[in-house]
């Protein structure tokens, strides 16, 4: 085993002294082909013999050679003072351009800030028309709350003056539920004759009650058939009685004008009355040529002195008679005439309420409206904030002009040093690469003096020219 370790070890030794041989080879050869392009070795005889032939050849040739040692000095500084031309060249057209993207940019940011004013200013105009018109509408809503509120007081006042708290008796309670249930089972049920005609005015209410007597409960139908209808119906329900004026067969008198001219105050029953044309029929059949007097003695002059043939009825009640007789007074019951009166008051008393309810509903409205409507203080706070940002985008805008017109300045200054500074580097140039061309035309008449003084020199040396030996 050791004889294999120690003949393993020879034979790496053996290796390796190989490898350094060869390298020492490839050294040598190296060596003798940098010495071959170097070509011959320069001694101290070489060196004396080319420095005396310079000596010959700068005496040859002192003008030249001083020139272009001159030249020399003058080409760096040349140099020197284009590269700085240059550089500054260079500096001012980088600077130009930045400032040229920074003017850009500025008035980019600037058009932009402008365009945000007269947007802020936009909503400023429909902020300043959003509060004007909830302002007006305020004012508007509190003037109807006012008129509305007048108007319920006058209606309350009213309620309270009719005696809007007497009961109905049983009977009127009954006839009036009677007729709903007509109306609502059979067509053309108008309703009661009371209910569909009013005085003009309530000094009359007694007069027309009295003229209409038994008919202010007849009810008022569209056709013969349909009362014949209602007449079985209340028969079956045992609802009770009632007249019914079909308006289809009814044949009224025709009124006498003449009647309208009888006395200052005396006036046609039917012409201080108020009703529906389609009811006409129903309300000339129960009226007539009745006549409302002021007073009973102008029923009596009607009557007993004028003898018209026309039934005189006064403001209190009081029927004059042709033939003398005189009806007139008070009934306590139901039927009464100022009793039946009483129910045109009732009717009014009724729209009374209406007329409340309706307010109390408009006046709700109103409120509700009010509380929809935005608030003062956040409508001039809202105004407010985009005043605030209006005065910052301004600002903005102020500040933002002075950067481009402080960059635009900037930059015209540049460009005016550019356009010194431009003239300067190219004649710089120019002067630089008339003196390269002089240096060259000098070096080539040195060269060129040179060739015969260095001819034997170079033959000596084994060279081309002396531009190889240099």
């Amino acid at each position: 085993a050791d004889a294999v370790r120690q003949r393993s070890v020879v034979d790496e030794l053996s290796a390796e002294h190989a490898r350094v041989k060869e390298a020492e080879t490839r050294f040598e050869q190296q060596c003798e082909e940098s010495l071959a392009q170097r070509g011959p070795q320069l001694g101290d005889d070489t060196m004396a013999e080319y420095n005396r032939l310079s000596e010959q050849l700068r005496a040859s040739s002192v003008d030249d050679t001083h020139r272009r040692d001159i030249l020399d000095r003058s080409i760096q500084l040349l140099t020197e003072a284009a590269r700085r031309a240059s550089d500054r060249l260079d500096a001012l057209q980088s600077r130009r351009e930045g400032l040229l993207a920074s003017e850009h940019s500025y008035s980019q940011q600037r058009q932009s800030a402008t365009s945000d004013v007269a947007g802020i200013e936009q909503e400023i105009q429909q902020a300043r028309r959003d509060a004007d018109a909830a302002k007006t509408e305020h004012e508007r809503l509190v003037r109807v709350e006012i008129e509305l509120n007048e108007k319920l007081a006058g209606v309350l006042k009213e309620l309270s003056q009719a005696r809007a708290d007497q009961r109905e008796s049983a009977r009127e309670a009954k006839l009036k539920d009677t007729i709903g249930t007509l109306q609502r089972i059979f067509t053309g049920v108008h309703g009661r004759l009371s209910e569909l005609c009013k005085p003009t005015q309530h000094k009359y209410d007694v007069g027309i009650a009295t003229v209409l007597g038994r008919h202010m409960d007849a009810i008022v139908v569209d056709r013969q058939a349909t009362a014949i209808e209602c007449i079985s119906y209340m028969k079956e329900q045992r609802a009770g009685q009632a007249t019914f004026l079909p308006l289809d067969t009814l044949q009224p008198h025709q009124v006498n004008d003449g009647l309208r001219h009888a006395h200052r105050g005396a006036r046609l029953a039917t012409d201080v009355m108020q009703y529906d044309p389609s009811v006409e029929a129903a309300v000339m059949h129960a009226c007539g040529n009745a006549l409302i007097c002021d007073t009973a003695d102008i029923a009596k002059y009607i009557c007993y002195e004028r003898r018209l043939e026309a039934k005189a009825v006064s403001l209190d009640g009081t029927v004059i008679h042709r033939s003398g007789l005189i009806t007139g007074g008070t009934s306590s019951g139901s039927g009464g005439h100022r009793a039946q009166a009483q129910r045109w008051e009732a009717a009014g008393v009724e729209n009374l309420r209406k007329a409340r309810d309706r307010l109390t509903e408009e006046l709700h409205d109103v409120a509700r409206d009010r509380r929809k409507l935005a608030k003062e203080e956040v409508l001039s706070s809202h105004l407010a904030g985009l005043q605030t940002r209006h005065h910052i985008a301004r600002e903005s805008v102020e500040v933002l002009s002075r950067k481009v017109q402080g960059v635009a300045t900037e930059r015209e200054h540049v460009e005016a040093q550019l356009r010194d500074c431009d003239p300067l580097a190219r004649k710089a140039a120019d002067e630089l690469e008339l003196a390269k061309e002089e240096q060259r035309q000098l070096s080539t008449r040195i060269h060129t003096a040179a060739r015969p003084i260095f001819a034997a020199f170079c033959d000596k040396l084994g060279i081309a020219s002396l531009e190889v030996f240099e």
